[in-house]
């Protein structure tokens, strides 16, 4: 009988012991590569109508974040790396913690490609609006033959000093400073101001188109043909691996 009350008594103790323990969890874990000035929705699996949740920046000039319907939204200011924690303040306790690293506009060797090819999504090489329809097809003839010296190009861009060179195997050179933000690439040298737009060709790692817009040249050259819109599209191709906090992108 001693020995029946004995055990029954260690299982309550047990039981009790298991009750009043909490529960272990994982921290959930993403990691994610966002361009400098660019925003990000992450998804993630933590249930945020569970409780309260507050979001946390390791550093907050490089990213912070707030919540929304679709989960986790990373904006970006400068390069570098930081820690984005999500925190369950009902509970006090980490859920979830995403590995930000924000990378820039930078490279050694940045390739001209030439001319976007016809039927690239959403980037059509030449865009001639006129009314005077004999024109636009000499315009685009005059704008390829111009680009071609400039194909295979190799553009160097330096974050800290905001300067870039430009060299043809034919040996066109070009030296001055930039001024990049995620819409737009500014290149000066030579008292020029050489202005393009900018954005990130799908489908292509490390692949930019840059857009030049040539409307106001073409309307002085051709007063009388009703022109409306003139713009070149560029593909450039980053050929440097980017390496950032030792990782590779």
């Amino acid at each position: 009988m001693r020995i029946d009350r004995f055990l029954l008594f260690v299982l309550l103790l047990a039981t009790s012991y298991g009750c009043s323990e909490e529960q272990p969890y994982e921290v959930e874990k993403e990691s994610v590569s966002i361009w400098e000035g660019d925003t990000r929705h992450v998804i993630i699996e933590t249930d945020l109508t569970e409780h309260n949740y507050k979001l946390e920046s390791e550093n907050q000039e490089i990213a912070t974040a707030t919540l929304d319907v679709m989960g986790v939204c990373i904006a970006t200011y400068k390069s570098g790396s930081t820690m984005i924690r999500l925190i369950d303040t009902d509970n006090n306790k980490i859920v979830c913690e995403i590995y930000v690293y924000v990378i820039y506009f930078n490279s050694s060797e940045i390739i001209n490609w030439g001319i976007s090819f016809e039927g690239h999504p959403g980037s059509p090489g030449i865009i001639i609006k006129a009314i005077d329809l004999k024109i636009p097809p000499e315009i685009e003839i005059e704008l390829r033959e111009k680009e071609k010296p400039f194909i295979g190009a190799t553009y160097t861009f330096n974050q800290e000093t905001k300067k870039f060179t430009m060299k043809t195997d034919s040996g066109i050179f070009k030296e001055g400073t930039y001024e990049w933000d995620i819409t737009s690439l500014t290149l000066m040298y030579d008292d020029k101001t050489e202005k393009f737009g900018f954005k990130f060709a799908t489908g292509m790692s490390h692949g930019y188109i840059l857009q030049s817009d040539k409307t106001s040249e073409y309307q002085q050259r051709y007063p009388d043909a009703g022109i409306t819109e003139v713009k070149v599209n560029y593909v450039w191709k980053d050929n440097e691996i980017i390496q950032l906090g030792g990782l590779t992108f």
